[in-house]
């Protein structure tokens, strides 16, 4: 009864309502669609995160500490399998590949640069480094002399696809060993600095260049990118109980810069949901509180016939309530239509920490939903406290007596 009342009084005068609930669906809209895209994105950076650098990644201490001295890190052949086969027994693990990279000169006879290699198993989990080719071939499956260059790599070289180049750098066992090899694309990576100095290489090409049979570092790829916690530490109580002195890290301690762009995301997540309660609180209570003075003598007929202040109050909040709820979820619907509408456009962008585009979604999920609704309905509900109370307090004869 008191619900059908509220509901008769918020449409008694239609502009008013009208206006309020427009506020209230432009600021819900507002609210949605940024939630949606701030989640997506952190969502698309996490996953371009964990797909370069694994969800967990197993290797000696002194690597991930940057401690160690030349190349006494390397993961001999026995105990990379031991521990591929320790991570293949544990669930969820979506692939395990190995890598192994050295800092040498890359050039030819007019000149030489710095090169960052990277020997990588092609078309291995995590990351098949397919996707971020832009010219040329992917690296072919076996240890043939050829390499990807970074773009702005390349470019600085003067080299081009079908070129050669020479390599050169130390051993592990100190000496000096080079190589020609043949640039078969090129690749784009983030950052820039990284692309001006990145090769990739068949993991092979580059045990033979460096005189070893060892790996720098195992990346397991999960299928669940929230449980790396969980596994990380599960498989280093294991790692340690068999006695292999290697540590574990998830692919948020490799990427530190993580942590301030998720908290930056909330912050102005929460920013954003203070600007919408801002927005419909002082456009809704003024409508409010105009509304509510102009029905004072009801308010007194209605005391005089023995309503309760509290009823009189309730009502109020009701109707404020009634508002909040009517707009919310018509926000809620504008929301998520626009949200789909979008989605369907197939637009992209490249994510901080990300290599190549990726599409643009706007996620809309429960939390997405609920917080701007519940942002709008607690908005709406407080912008009508004051009048509420303010009508509620008022005497029974001031209330009849008023124009």
């Amino acid at each position: 009864m008191e619900l059908r009342l509220a509901l008769r009084n918020v449409f008694r005068n239609r502009r008013r309502t009208a206006f309020s609930l427009a506020v209230i669906v432009v600021g819900t809209v507002v609210f949605l669609v940024l939630l949606g895209f701030l989640g997506e994105t952190l969502r698309s950076t996490e996953r371009s995160l964990a797909c370069e650098s694994g969800a967990v990644q197993v290797a000696d201490p002194r690597l991930f500490e940057n401690q160690a001295t030349g190349y006494e890190y390397l993961i001999a052949p026995a105990m990379r399998d031991e521990v591929a086969a320790l991570v293949t027994e544990m669930p969820g693990v979506g692939g395990v590949t190995w890598q192994l990279g050295f800092a040498g000169l890359v050039g030819d006879e007019e000149g030489s640069t710095l090169v960052l290699g990277r020997g990588v198993i092609p078309c291995g989990c995590p990351d098949e480094y397919g996707c971020i080719v832009t010219i040329g071939e992917p690296l072919p499956a076996n240890d043939s002399r050829v390499t990807i260059l970074g773009g702005r790599l390349a470019r600085k070289l003067g080299v081009e696809v079908g070129g050669r180049v020479n390599i050169a750098t130390g051993t592990v066992a100190g000496t000096f060993n080079a190589a020609t090899v043949s640039v078969i694309g090129e690749l784009v990576y983030s950052p820039e600095t990284v692309e001006e100095q990145l090769g990739l290489f068949p993991l092979g090409f580059v045990q033979r260049l460096l005189k070893t049979d060892g790996v720098e570092r195992i990346l397991i790829r999960l299928t669940d990118l929230a449980a790396a916690d969980a596994f990380s530490d599960e498989l280093a109580s294991r790692i340690e109980a068999a006695g292999i002195p290697l540590a574990t890290r998830t692919w948020k301690e490799l990427n530190p810069s993580y942590e301030s762009l998720s908290t930056f995301y909330k912050a102005f997540s929460g920013l954003a949901g203070l600007a919408v309660f801002a927005l419909v609180f002082f456009s809704v209570i003024e409508v409010l509180t105009l509304a509510f003075l102009e029905r004072t003598r009801e308010v007194g007929t209605i005391r005089a016939f023995g309503a309760t202040r509290w009823r009189i109050f309730r009502t109020f909040l009701l109707e404020g309530a009634s508002i909040g709820a009517i707009g919310g979820a018509l926000g809620v619907l504008v929301g998520v239509a626009v949200a789909l509408g979008f989605n369907a456009t197939g637009a992209t962008w490249t994510p901080p920490g990300a290599a190549v585009p990726q599409r643009i979604r706007l996620d809309i999920g429960l939390t997405t939903i609920l917080i701007p609704f519940l942002t709008a309905l607690a908005a709406t509900w407080a912008s009508a406290l004051y009048p509420a109370w303010k009508n509620a307090r008022l005497r029974i004869v001031e209330a009849l007596h008023s124009v």
